[in-house]
């Protein structure tokens, strides 16, 4: 009996972005609390404001994650549907 492949899991994709999501939006919240409570003058609101961009500026690549991981799946299922698996022996004509 023939055993066939599976298609390919987007649970790991689909629960990378949204942990991805989570983390980026709960971070940025907490640093533009951190960094509204203190002076302006202060280091640890410096701190908190680059890191508050810097995350700002992470969440504005979601789409091309998103893009690369889509493209990444249409791909692999090209592979398994047309390409030859690896370590399968073929014969050529």
């Amino acid at each position: 009996m023939e055993m066939k492949k599976s298609a390919v899991d987007l649970t790991d994709l689909a629960l990378g972005i949204v942990v991805l999501g989570i983390v980026v939006s709960v971070g940025a919240t907490i640093l533009v609390n951190v960094r509204d409570t203190n002076d302006a003058a202060s280091i640890s609101y410096n701190l908190a404001d680059d890191a508050a961009t810097g995350l700002a500026e992470y969440g504005n690549w979601f789409k091309i994650i998103v893009i690369v991981g889509v493209a990444a799946v249409i791909l692999a299922l090209i592979f398994m549907a047309f390409g030859r698996g690896a370590g399968t022996v073929g014969q050529s004509y």
